[in-house]
């Protein structure tokens, strides 16, 4: 049996079944070791058909499945087994798909990345071994996953659909662009990759998003421009460590705003912002909670990836990231960014040298990181040519695309459509009313108006 089965229960309406599978390392190397990725597949619970079977010795699905690969976000995040009957999951069965949750490989119940299993577990004790390990992580092999995966479950002939959110989205197109004919329908939230540009291109634009942000957060609360330089001027003159080792840095207080892009984002910033001050009239330093609200809100020791890969995401073929979001803080126009008396911008989806230094287990992978940042050969990730030629009697591509991302920047969308994909039959639900999480605050509408362009013949 090529998988084995960790898990099954029935909860408020819903069938879950958990499914690991032993895939290499290295798909283009049949000896390479293995490692496990897991997938759960939920679906409506039928008493009639469900209610005496033994879902631990075989995978439960319809006669005739339509299943729906989910490809979340990150990259370097898990996904979350539902347990009710509600948002995406509601709204997915309800439109009679079987949803597969994959743990990306590296994320989740499938093999994790932290320095032991790297180290250790992947026999990469080298800094020219994990780079050659790590770069297994990468979206052509987490495709690969899914089409072994999609065979097993389903047949070679047969076909399921993917909804990608943000980096799922980079995902999916790197899907289109090496197995087309696997796939029924391509649903993309907020994850239109930057197909043709370079990553000084990508940053170049994630300031200017940010900056954005900035300027609303300091319009909705102007007390705290004073109370953010105060703070920031207390971390520069202070070795402040938080209560897991950490070091809060004037930098990493600044990455607050990678919260800036979703629902709700300020406010938290603002939140952490109060509690620091507060702790600082009252105090002259910051107290146990009010740190622990600051290394809680950034989940970079826990998700080692997603601070690894975040440049290496947008590289492909013969090109050098080097450090770019750290290099492009000091451009013309970005010196809010950078540590000032009178005003001080918080950075988003950004990831800065220091960040090796300031948190506990991204210290272990600093030379990594030095490494994949200097790397100069990529696996491609596109196939533009055949991107182009997709037509939508054969693959529906639709998207979701938020007008004020700050994540997956909409210029840079609009230019990829207009640029590198003029002949893609990729329709777009566009919108200024929601962030990048718009797929969670509201899964009614993104995923109906998605629903709607599937529908309507536009031909």
């Amino acid at each position: 049996m090529s998988f084995e089965i960790l898990d099954y229960f029935q909860l408020n309406k819903i069938l879950n079944q958990t499914i690991a599978y032993n895939l290499p390392l290295d798909h283009n190397d049949s000896n390479s070791r293995k490692i496990q990725v897991v997938i759960t597949i939920s679906q409506k619970y039928d008493r009639a058909k469900h209610a005496h079977l033994d879902g631990f010795n075989g995978i439960v699905l319809p006669e005739s499945p339509n299943l729906l690969l989910y490809l979340q976000g990150g990259p370097g995040f898990g996904c979350s087994i539902p347990t009710s009957y509600s948002g995406v999951t509601k709204v997915l069965l309800d439109e009679g798909y079987q949803i597969v949750w994959m743990d990306q490989r590296g994320t989740g119940k499938s093999t994790p990345i932290d320095y032991n299993t790297l180290s250790r577990d992947l026999s990469a004790t080298s800094i020219d071994d994990q780079l050659t390990t790590i770069l297994n992580f990468r979206a052509d092999s987490i495709v690969r996953d899914a089409e072994f995966i999609r065979k097993q479950l389903i047949g070679d002939d047969a076909k399921w659909s993917t909804l990608g959110q943000s980096y799922g989205g980079f995902c999916s197109f790197t899907y289109l662009s090496l197995f087309p004919k696997s796939l029924k329908q391509v649903l993309v939230t907020g994850g239109v990759p930057p197909i043709g540009f370079d990553v000084d291109s990508v940053y170049t634009q994630t300031y200017k998003r940010t900056k954005e942000r900035n300027v609303h957060f300091y319009r909705k609360y102007p007390q705290d421009v004073s109370r953010v330089v105060k703070i920031c001027q207390y971390l520069k003159s202070n070795e402040v460590t938080l209560p897991d080792g950490g070091r809060l840095s004037v930098e990493r207080f600044q990455q607050l705003g990678l919260t800036f892009g979703g629902f709700g984002g300020t406010d938290q910033v603002h939140k952490i912002v109060t509690a620091f001050w507060q702790d600082l009239e009252m105090f002259k330093h910051a107290t146990v909670p009010t740190l622990t609200l600051a290394q809680n809100a950034m989940s970079f020791d826990t998700n080692v990836i997603y601070a690894l890969f975040q440049e290496a995401i947008y590289c492909s073929g013969e090109m050098k990231s080097n450090w770019s979001a750290d290099r492009l803080r000091y451009a013309p126009g970005n010196e809010k960014f950078q540590f000032n008396n009178d005003e001080i911008y918080f950075t988003g989806e950004m990831v800065y040298k220091s960040i090796f230094d300031d948190y506990v287990e991204l210290r272990k992978f600093k030379p990594l990181a030095y490494a994949l940042h200097e790397n100069t050969k990529w696996s491609i990730l596109y196939n533009t040519d055949k991107l182009q030629k997709i037509a939508w009697k054969d693959v529906p591509i639709v998207a979701t695309t938020y007008y004020a991302d700050q994540y997956v920047d909409f210029e840079l969308t609009r230019d990829v459509k207009q640029q590198y994909l003029p002949s893609c039959n990729l329709r777009q639900y566009i919108t200024n009313d929601l962030f990048h999480n718009g797929l969670r605050i509201d899964p009614e509408r993104v995923l109906g108006s998605m629903f709607k362009l599937l529908d309507n013949d536009f031909d």
